[in-house]
Parts: structure tokens; sequence; C-alpha cells
């Protein structure tokens, strides 16, 4: 069965409402819905059961009174984790949280785009890029290229947790007189408030830092997920990846070897990459200004958590992860490492071109673009791919067809690698909607956001693969139509895959809900959601 179809999904559903009563009975249970099972981790492509439960246990825990049950009338059953979104809508006390983030992804959005759309527009560039990737060299090649700051710093930032980047940030500002620029995201931790503090101490008049709101009727509908520095309008450092422990890990195993071993499970896979080009660089820096003007004429109109020494309200609940699944798993923690260095490329002299991209503003559409344009290889690394059924994720369910329909094409190699946290459940629903299954691998502390077409172009970016991201929320990234670029990326994608990612469906992890007061439990840490989520 390629598709799980409509009919058959309300054949399932009738059995699973005459049923009902009993599912209730099974402690932490949320919902039973229509869909593929898994089967000693592969999918069954067969209409089954899937039950959600707020914290499924191994069966060696799990008492006679609390199992469920593996057949319920002609249809098989699997017992999945639900996410931490699930269990959110399923708690009356959490669940106004929930409704907030629908809320503000059906509400009408403020955002307003430059006129003449500046984003929308090839570059040429005729200077070699900076190809590095995370944990292998991360705040080791970033650390260099803010130092190297004059005049100009123009910094859009989701997560900014890092101490030692805000004290180079601190240290270049507050040293050379240099003007800055910083958007941030809204939802902030203990830890990026005590640096938004210090930041506002230390700087002064030389930041000029701004707070952008996200929700219902804001300008973004759940995330300000950019991450983006411009120096001194000539140059621009683009990532996956945060200013953010886990993203910039403050580790050199290029540099130092002995810091290699375990680096899988200091940090997340990122792929990073500094351009040198004035024009280019003036358009991300332009869409930073646009960025702090919309913030500046939302506190000119009274909203006093725009502006920077506000404290921003903690939208989410904290989470309880499994110190496995904070280290990426104990296989990874163990891999081999074998470090990739900078590069600095094309090595010869010539001219390639560059596409911008951001959303909400063109990523969808040259996202598109770029995906059909392939004709014997696409190879995605995403932390996830979250499919949305809702009426306005209609353009992003359009683009998720399209790669499915890729997948199984003859002759053709997709690969997608996901982040391991949830992973098996988002691959079911995937395989529900017609992707096949077989493309698909998972590794453990993937962030990155990146595509490899044909092994001649690549795509660097912020964009999570959900509804809000690809549509609705900011990021920013660059298509780069180099075969000697996007040979760096395909070269550490392809160790990834052979290397570091598992076709086994493991179950997915329990991530419960921290509520207020909680003891953490054994085994686990407590984890902001948006440091969970990224």
């Amino acid at each position: 069965m390629r598709v799980l179809d409509t009919g058959t999904k309300q054949v399932v559903r009738q059995t699973i409402s005459e049923h009902l009563d009993t599912l209730r009975h099974i402690p932490g249970f949320i919902e039973a819905l229509p869909g593929f099972v898994i089967d000693n981790g592969q999918i069954v492509r067969e209409p089954g059961i899937v039950v959600y439960l707020a914290h499924k246990k191994p069966d060696s825990h799990t008492s006679r009174a609390e199992a469920v049950p593996r057949q319920i009338g002609p249809f098989r059953v699997t017992v999945i984790q639900a996410d931490p979104y699930r269990q959110l809508l399923a708690d009356e006390d959490l669940r106004p949280i929930a409704d907030a983030v629908a809320e503000a992804s059906t509400s009408a959005l403020t955002y307003e785009p430059i006129a003449g759309d500046p984003i929308d527009e090839r570059f040429e560039i005729d200077r070699p890029v900076v190809c590095h990737v995370g944990p292998d060299a991360g705040w080791p090649t970033l650390r260099p290229f803010l130092e190297a700051t004059e005049k100009t710093l123009s910094v859009a930032m989701y997560d900014f947790n890092a101490d030692y980047i805000a004290k180079t940030f601190i240290e270049t500002i507050s040293g050379r007189g240099v003007k800055a620029v910083l958007t941030w995201d809204d939802s902030m931790t203990t830890p990026e408030t005590a640096i938004r503090a210090r930041l506002k101490v230390a700087l002064k008049e030389g930041l000029d830092g701004w707070i952008v709101k996200c929700g219902a009727n804001y300008r973004f509908a759940s995330a300000y997920h950019e991450k983006v520095a411009v120096r001194d309008s000539s140059a621009f450092w683009l990532s996956s990846g945060n200013w953010s422990l886990r993203s910039q890990p403050d580790i050199d195993p290029i540099a130092n070897p002995t810091a290699a071993k375990g680096m899988y499970s200091k940090g997340n896979r990122e792929w990073h990459v500094i351009v040198e080009d004035a024009q280019l660089s003036a358009v991300f820096e332009r869409y930073i200004a646009h960025d702090r003007d919309g913030s500046k004429e939302e506190a000119e109109a009274g909203e006093d958590e725009a502006v920077l020494d506000r404290r921003p309200q903690e939208r989410m609940p904290d989470l309880f992860v499994p110190i496995e699944t904070v280290i990426g798993g104990f296989d990874l923690a163990a891999s081999i490492a074998d470090p990739v260095a900078p590069a600095l490329l094309p090595t010869s002299a010539r001219a390639f071109e560059v596409q911008p991209v951001l959303t909400p503003d063109n990523y969808l559409k040259r996202l598109v673009e770029l995906i059909g344009s392939a004709q014997r290889s696409l190879y995605l690394q995403f932390a996830y791919i979250n499919y949305s059924e809702a009426a306005k994720d209609e353009p992003f369910r359009e683009m998720l067809k399209l790669l499915a329909d890729i997948s199984y094409r003859s002759g053709f190699d997709l690969r997608i690698i996901l982040g391991s946290n949830g992973a098996t459940d988002k691959i079911r629903k995937l395989a529900e909607i017609g992707f096949n299954d077989k493309v698909f691998r998972t590794q453990g502390n993937v962030h990155n956001k990146g595509i490899i077409v044909d092994g001649t172009t690549v795509l660097i970016s912020s964009t999570n693969w959900s509804g809000d991201g690809v549509l609705r929320n900011r990021d920013a990234g660059v298509i780069i139509y180099d075969a000697e670029v996007a040979g760096f990326y395909r070269d550490v994608f392809l160790s990834d895959w052979n290397d570091r990612s598992n076709a086994f469906l493991a179950e997915d992890q329990p991530i419960l809900i921290a509520t207020p007061g909680a003891e953490t439990p054994a085994g686990m840490v407590r984890v902001s959601w948006r440091d969970y989520f990224g």
C-alpha cells in the first residue's frame, strides 16, 4: 500500500470508535488514530491503529493492566510515545499554550515584505566561500569572523545562550566602536536573559538591539529563527545553527585532535558558510534592518516586550529528556570522529551564482524549483519533517508530495537523514502520505536543514520543515550553484549516511512535559522547549 487513503482511514476509525472505552482505560492514553504500524524497526504498509501514550514505558516495565492490545478487531496496533506538543493538547492545564501556538499559525500575521522583493535575485559571486560544518569547526571559524569586524555588525538570531560567544561579541563591539544591530527571537531561556542583560550593560548605545515578537497578530507565527551575521556590509556568516552551546560548541577538534573524541555528543550536526560579497551582504543587512524597524514600530505602538531591556516571557514549558537523547545516542557518542576542516571553495578563480532565500518571502518558491530541478540525486538532512494536514499548510504539503513522488522514481538517488528525536513517528506519517520509507535514515544530534542537488548545488539554511517553518516564520538561507562547494557538503552528508545514521526505526524516546515543581526523573535532564526543538 503506497498511500493510506481516506476511505481506509474511515474504516479504521470505526473500529477505534467501537473500542474507545477500552482504550481510554489504558494509563496515559492520549488518542488512537489510523496509520501504518511499526514492526521490528520497519514500517508495515498496511492499515493499522496507532495508539499514543503520554509516557510509553518499555515492555519490561509495563504491567498486564497497563498493556495495550496488539490487535484490535482486524487491525494490528502500534504504540507510540506522544510527542510534547501532543501531550500539551491532551493536558487541560496546558492546553491554552497549545491553543495559542495554533492561533498564531491561523491569525492574520502582520509581516510586510520589502517592496520589490530584493531577496529574490540571483547574485554572481567571484570570491571563494568558507565552507564548514559543526561540531567539527563551528565556533573556531565563527570567532575570527566576528573578531575581524571593523565598523558594523548586523545579527539576526533565534537562540543566543553561549556565554563565550557573548564575550567575543562584547569585546569586538566595545573595543573598536563598532555599531551593532541585533534582532532576537522573543521566547528566551534563563541563560539568554542573563546574556541580554550583559549586552545592554556592556554595550550601551553601541548596540541597537531589539526583540522580534512572534505569535498571533505579530509578524511571524512562532519563531524568529534566522541565524545570520553581516560584517562591515561586505561579508556574512549564515548557518543552520544558533549561537548556542549545542550549535557552536567550544571545542576545536581540528587544532586539538583529542577534542574529537565524542564530539558528536558535544554538539549538533550543522552546516555553516561565510560569503564575502558586498552586494549580497547588503541584502541580508537590509532585511535585518527591516525586521529591526518592525520591532521599533511595535514599541512605539506600546509593545514594551519589543525592547531589548524588557524581559520576554517563555511561552513553552520545559521538558524532561533522557540523557541518551541529549548526547544523540550512545552509539553516536562512541562513533569514529574524523573532523572535517573548513575549506575555501571553489579552489579555482571562477564566478558562480548564489540565490538568497528567506521565509516567509521566497523560500518555498525557490525550494520547489530546486527540488524539481533534480535529475539524478537529492540528499536532504533535516532536524525534522513535520507533516501537517491543516488547510493553511497546503503549500507545504504540495512540496512534500513532490518529494514523495520522487522517492519512487526509478534510478533516482534520494536519501533523507532526519534527527532521531521523534523521528520514527514522523517517518511513519510521511510513509502514509506516499513516501518510500526506504529513503530515510535517522541520526542523533542533527540540527541541520540542508539539501544537495545532483552533487552540484547546495542549500544551507535555518528553515525547519514544518508548516510554520516553511510558510510563516523568519528564516534565512542560500542556494549555492557550484559543484565544488556542493561537493564539500555532499561528502559530509555521505559520511553521516554511512557512519552515523540508522535505517532501523527505533522506538521514540519518552520526552515528557516538565510541570512546575516536578522533580527530574532518574536518567533524564531538564531542557527548555526552545533548546530541544532548536
